[in-house]
């Protein structure tokens, strides 16, 4: 390994957490895992033309279960462990053709009769997607262990370009359905170098985008320990993330430094209490990020005014409309204590939470909440409140979520609602995990560019023979 393969390797693994074992025994495995790995590159090197920068995301199957073999006393909970393939599993995709019906597909595909009926009665209550000509349909089909038989684990139909109907097989045996975002798988890059008088300039000049240029400077200056006069002559790095060009998408900064000893670093993290940048220990950075209270759900109506879809005059709509299907969980926004559950007229089933002198939320027309919550309840930022539902004066399941600043309705998406300002307990873990594998790839990309780049031509040339 060259000397600047190992300095990058001492600045990922070795800065601020030397307190921290959790972080340095899951580096350890990692770094075993990245060194068999070397020699693999290095013997497919001559078959495989280099990729530059970009790379797939690397599978912490092996990381995970190492993780687990070496510490099982000490393991993450089942939510937070990445699903691992299952050679078991075969997927499916059915394009719906004219004279198809919904169990006309699922027969063919395999699925048992009485799953067929549950997908049935689940879709066509919901009314999620249009079943049509052109539908396209993916299906997760499961070997049931010690028999011959087959049964339906996911169902995915895609609603827009944007968005997806999932439906995934409970312990229990039904299905909970999710609108989710369409997943489009994107890709790492990196850039590196040495401010010499301007951030943004430099940092283009060593092939970063200007957008993100400036985004990552700005990122940089909000942190406290961010001073002007430190930035010329200091090393800074950026990782970031890109998606196909019909995606819409736009690339996203995962991680950006400034400087080696006493270093400025913040990583993208999207958590319980939603999305942001974070600093090595898990610390927010100021109120950047944003927070759903249904996850994965369309926006289908905004603050402001509007013609109300059922009393058809004009009206103040005092909140935000999260769209999605009936039973989707209902998250806190912030830490704060219940003042209000029940029926509250066209609001249905109503929750209302106070966080302060000035600030509380409310949550209308859920299909019911959740257990053991009640009047003076104290709930947490990110705590399932309740679920999505059509009761009260409304056309089809969502979530009315309200703002109210000093008894003002104020714009959801615009409030400061309060965050907690730190990563606590697994979750926190699970941050530092994400640090590990975000590291991981660009070490071994940065490895396998070297060892591409010192090959000669005469050595491809005598290896192809």
């Amino acid at each position: 390994m060259r000397e600047n393969e190992k300095q990058h390797m001492k600045m990922y693994f070795l800065p601020t957490q030397k307190k921290d074992y959790l972080f340095f025994t899951i580096a350890l495995l990692t770094l075993t895992i990245l060194i068999a790995s070397v020699s693999n590159s290095y013997a497919s090197a001559t078959s495989t033309a280099p990729t530059a920068k970009n790379f797939e995301r690397y599978d912490l199957s092996d990381l995970m279960n190492g993780w687990k073999q070496i510490n099982p006393g000490n393991t993450f909970p089942d939510e937070f462990v990445p699903e691992l393939n299952n050679a078991d599993e075969t997927i499916k995709t059915v394009t719906v053709k004219k004279g198809d019906t919904l169990y006309g597909v699922l027969k063919k595909v395999g699925v048992p009769l009485q799953q067929q009926r549950k997908i049935v009665a689940l879709t066509s209550k919901q009314k999620a997607f249009r079943f049509d000509k052109g539908l396209s349909l993916t299906l997760t089909m499961r070997a049931v262990p010690k028999t011959k038989r087959k049964e339906l684990v996911l169902l995915s139909a895609k609603i827009d370009k944007n968005q997806k109907y999932i439906a995934r097989l409970q312990p229990n045996g039904n299905f909970k359905a999710s609108v989710e975002p369409a997943m489009y798988k994107g890709k790492l890059r990196y850039v590196d170098g040495t401010i010499k008088k301007s951030f943004v300039k430099d940092a283009q000049y060593f092939g970063l985008s200007a957008s993100l240029a400036s985004k990552a400077y700005k990122l940089l200056s909000k942190q406290k320990k961010f001073k002007k006069d430190k930035v010329k002559n200091s090393d800074f790095e950026v990782i970031y993330e890109v998606y196909p060009k019909g995606s819409g998408v736009a690339p996203r900064i995962m991680y950006v430094r400034l400087g080696k000893v006493d270093s400025l670093q913040l990583f993208f993290y999207e958590g319980k209490n939603g999305s942001g940048y974070y600093d090595t220990e898990g610390h927010i950075l100021g109120s950047n990020g944003s927070f759903k209270p249904v996850k994965n759900a369309r926006m289908s109506s905004g603050f402001g005014y509007r013609i109300h879809p059922v009393l058809k005059r004009k009206l103040l709509h005092k909140g935000t409309d999260f769209a999605a299907p009936t039973g989707t969980p209902i998250y806190a926004a912030a830490d704060g204590k219940i003042d209000f559950l029940g029926r509250n007229g066209g609001y249905g089933k109503h929750i209302r939470i106070v966080h302060d002198k000035s600030t509380r939320t409310s949550y209308s027309h859920m299909s019911r909440y959740a257990k053991g919550l009640k009047k003076g309840s104290k709930v947490e930022a990110g705590q399932v409140i309740g679920y999505v539902g059509s009761t009260g004066r409304s056309t089809g399941p969502h979530l009315h979520f309200e703002v109210h600043k000093n008894g003002k309705a104020v714009d959801p998406l615009k409030s400061a609602l309060m965050r907690p300002t730190k990563l606590k307990g697994v979750e926190l873990a699970q941050f530092k995990l994400k640090q590990v594998r975000l590291f991981l790839q660009v070490a071994q990309q940065r490895i396998t560019n070297n060892v591409l780049a010192s090959i000669s031509p005469e050595f491809m040339a005598k290896a192809a023979l």
